[in-house]
C-alpha cells in the first residue's frame, strides 16, 4: 500500500512559503510612513532609528527595506516548514523527521496509537511514550484513516488514561529517584524549556513511569507490559 504523509498539507506549505514572503514585501513597504507617522506624534522613543528609517523612503533605501523584508520572510517560511513534525505512514515503519532530526519506530514494535490534544502520541509494548509530538492537524480524521489503512493499532483516546495519577513533590507512592526526576521536569516545564522537559520524560520512563503534561502539571503512571 502506498506510503501517507502527515503534517504540513501541500497547500500549507504553499499558503506558507507565499505568504510569509508576501508579508515580509508587505512589511518593508510600510515602514517608512509608519516610521513618518509615528515622528508627527507629540513624543514617541527612539527617535534616532524611526528618523533613519523614514530617510529611506524612496530610491535605493526603500527598495533595500522591500528586500529585507522579502529576505526575512523567506526564512521566517523556511523555518515554520523545517521545524514542523513530518510522519510518513508505511506497513512496516513509521518515520519521523522534525528539523534536522529523523527517527524510525518498526510497526513491530507499537502498541498503541492516539492523538492527545494536538500531540500524536506512539506507544511501544511497554506503554512507553516513543513518540509524543505536536502534530499539525492532528485533530483530523485523517490522521487516524492514515494509521488504520496500514493495519496500526488506533486508538479513540490513551487506553491507560485511567491509570495516570497527579504529580506532586516527594509523593510517597513513587521511589525517590523518580520523584527527583520529576521534580527536575517541573523545573523545566515552568522554564519553558520543551527539549529538557522531553529528555526527562525520556529519564522517567527508563525508571519504569511515564508522564503527561496538563500545562505546567505533571501526571504519572507505571508502565504497562502489553
Amino acid at each position: 500500500m502506498a506510503e501517507h504523509e502527515l503534517g504540513l498539507s501541500r497547500s500549507d506549505r504553499w499558503l506558507i512559503w507565499a505568504g510569509f514572503p508576501v508579508a515580509g514585501l508587505a512589511v518593508g513597504w510600510v515602514l517608512p510612513v509608519l516610521a513618518r507617522w509615528l515622528l508627527s506624534l507629540p513624543w514617541v522613543p527612539f527617535g534616532g532609528p524611526l528618523r533613519l528609517v523614514a530617510a529611506l523612503d524612496s530610491g535605493f533605501g526603500r527598495a533595500a527595506l522591500i528586500g529585507a523584508g522579502l529576505l526575512l520572510g523567506l526564512v521566517f517560511a523556511f523555518v515554520a516548514v523545517h521545524e514542523t513534525l513530518r510522519v510518513t505512514v508505511a506497513d512496516a515503519e513509521l518515520r519521523l523527521r522534525l528539523g534536522d532530526t529523523a527517527r524510525t519506530v518498526p510497526r513491530g514494535e507499537v502498541s498503541a496509537v492516539f492523538v492527545d490534544g494536538r500531540h500524536l502520541v506512539v506507544l511501544d509494548r511497554e506503554s512507553r511514550q516513543v513518540v509524543r509530538e505536536r502534530l499539525e492537524g492532528a485533530g483530523g480524521t485523517r490522521v487516524a484513516a492514515a494509521f488504520q489503512a496500514h493495519g496500526y493499532p488506533w486508538q479513540k483516546d490513551d487506553p491507560y488514561a485511567a491509570l495516570f495519577r497527579r504529580w506532586v513533590p516527594d509523593l510517597p507512592d513513587l521511589p525517590g529517584s523518580v520523584n527527583a526526576v520529576l521534580a527536575a521536569r517541573a523545573v523545566a516545564l515552568t522554564n519553558k524549556s520543551v527539549t529538557d522537559a522531553a529528555e526527562l520524560r525520556d529519564e522517567v520512563q527508563k525508571l519504569g513511569y511515564t508522564v503527561r503534561d496538563d500545562g505546567t502539571t505533571q501526571h504519572w503512571r507505571p508502565l504497562v507490559r502489553s
